[in-house]
């Protein structure tokens, strides 16, 4: 259970609480048994010195001390009495029960009350045998001495055990009713934040593709009613901008072609003048390359609004990726050659999606371009495709400059480059991995990237497998090595920068 989920602090402040309640429950339980056992002991002394003096103690003086003894050993016996009792005049003992035996308690070496002048009072003893005694003591005034002192006592070994018994009790059945509270209210708890998780689970999947999808209205009038109002709303005003700043991307792009097209073709006539001077010769040239920089650009900024608006019409054909993977290659080593940089392929085994060959040609493309141009000679570049828990892997690993770890999770970003100086000198625009990012999220995948700075980058695309069996590769097979009637143009596969 994650500790710092809503259900588990609700849960814990919940048991918490409880906890606390029941820890003043046993304490007041506890006092309330205690001082309900004690006020039973002391009333059943002070009841038995009540009746010693009404019954005994009065007719003394008329019948005599034989008289009282006989009698107060018929009614408290010797060894038996329980509570014991002892009755004395000044220092003598007038009658004394004799000891207890269960518990053991010696009455005859217990002192005699210190202060007889304090009578109508309870004190607490402590056996020979160390066992804890409660004795109340009165007095009875005497017309022929002094007054005759009555002691009842009782052990409280008994109340003891029962208030130890209580606290055993408390303290196992305590956490049992804590436990028991927790599992329950962790359960309960899924009740009321299931409305909360389906929230959370379409809020993750709105965004994936495009922003078309709402959340469901929860219709308990509550806060969470309120709640997924509220995103829908924030979702509408996110989808009514980005719909804005794809449609500027592309108004804009589209409106800058004619104008680039005409300044090139306005330059490429200056340089057919001729005896021109060899500095404007050199001046239209370079201004020449930027306008090639700048289309490209354009061209680019077309097909990333195309892609991410849905405006891009994606051919989701089943593909055999690894042949792809492995053409594109062959095209691409001479680049790596001129570099003195060994390029390698570890895809072995057929490897089949759906989507479009050309758009993941120019993934393939903008990745490997971009790792050659930042690998220095002598370096490698390694491209692997596999087949791994339903989906298909294309790495593209190499040995270069690497991307500073500040920098990684902007790489994707549109013109978003860490090194401008080398990135302008290789002639990027920051729109590489843009554009295969796009292309991937067109094509249901993902992309990511991890890199190490001065030792390598890899690039992972991850698109899902086409479920397929081996009859229908045999059949596709054969369809796709039949000439085709037509074929569509390449896009432009002007490679990324990175960063």
């Amino acid at each position: 259970m994650n500790r710092s989920s809503l259900r588990a602090r609700v849960t814990a402040f919940y048991v918490s609480m409880l906890a606390l309640a029941l820890v003043f429950f046993c304490l007041g339980v506890y006092g309330g048994v205690r001082a309900y056992l004690t006020r039973s002991l002391e009333r059943s002394l002070n009841h038995t010195a009540q009746s010693i003096i009404t019954d005994y103690v009065i007719p003394l003086d008329s019948k005599g001390i034989a008289w009282f003894q006989n009698e107060m050993s018929e009614s408290y016996p010797p060894g038996i009495s329980d509570p014991f009792v002892r009755v004395s005049q000044g220092r003598k003992i007038l009658y004394e029960s004799g000891d207890m035996r269960d518990p053991l308690v010696r009455v005859s070496q217990l002192p005699l009350p210190a202060d007889p002048a304090e009578p109508g009072t309870f004190r607490r003893e402590t056996a020979g045998t160390g066992q804890p005694l409660m004795i109340y003591t009165t007095s009875r005034s005497s017309p022929r001495g002094s007054a005759i002192l009555i002691e009842t006592g009782a052990s409280m070994e008994p109340l003891l055990h029962l208030l130890h018994s209580l606290v055993m009790i408390l303290l196992i059945v305590t956490p049992v009713i804590l436990l028991g509270a927790a599992v329950g209210g962790h359960i309960l708890m899924a009740g009321p934040l299931r409305p909360v998780v389906t929230l959370t689970e379409q809020a993750e999947r709105v965004g994936r593709k495009e922003l078309g999808e709402r959340l469901t209205i929860i219709p308990s009038g509550d806060e969470l009613e309120r709640l997924s109002l509220a995103l829908n709303r924030m979702i509408d005003r996110l989808e009514e901008a980005l719909a804005h700043n794809q449609r500027f991307s592309a108004d804009a792009s589209h409106e800058l072609r004619t104008p680039l097209t005409i300044i090139r073709g306005e330059l490429e006539s200056l340089l057919e003048i001729p005896d021109l001077d060899p500095q404007a010769v050199e001046g239209i040239g370079s201004a020449l390359d930027e306008t090639d920089r700048m289309a490209r650009i354009v061209h680019n900024l077309m097909t990333i609004s195309r892609l991410d608006g849905g405006g891009e019409r994606i051919e989701m054909l089943p593909i055999e990726l690894t042949s792809i993977v492995k053409t594109t290659l062959d095209h691409m080593n001479l680049l790596a050659e001129e570099k003195g940089i060994a390029m390698t392929c570890k895809s072995v085994e057929p490897v089949w999606v759906t989507g479009d060959a050309m758009r993941l040609k120019q993934v393939i493309v903008n990745a490997v371009d971009n790792a050659i141009k930042y690998t220095m000679a002598g370096g490698s570049v390694i491209v692997g495709l596999e087949a791994l828990e339903g989906q298909a892997v294309l790495t593209v690993a190499d040995t270069g400059i690497g991307i500073p770890a500040v920098s990684l999770p902007f790489v994707f970003n549109r013109f978003y480059r860490a090194d401008k100086a080398r990135s302008r000198e290789s002639g990027g625009t920051g729109l590489g991995l843009a554009i295969v990012k796009a292309i991937c999220g067109a094509h249901n995948g993902a992309v990511s990237i991890e890199s190490i700075e001065n030792r390598g980058t890899t690039l992972r695309v991850h698109l899902p497998l086409l479920d397929i069996t081996a009859r229908e590769i045999t059949a596709l097979q054969s369809s796709q090595s039949k000439p085709s009637p037509s074929s569509r143009e390449e896009p432009s596969t002007v490679s990324s920068t990175r960063i």
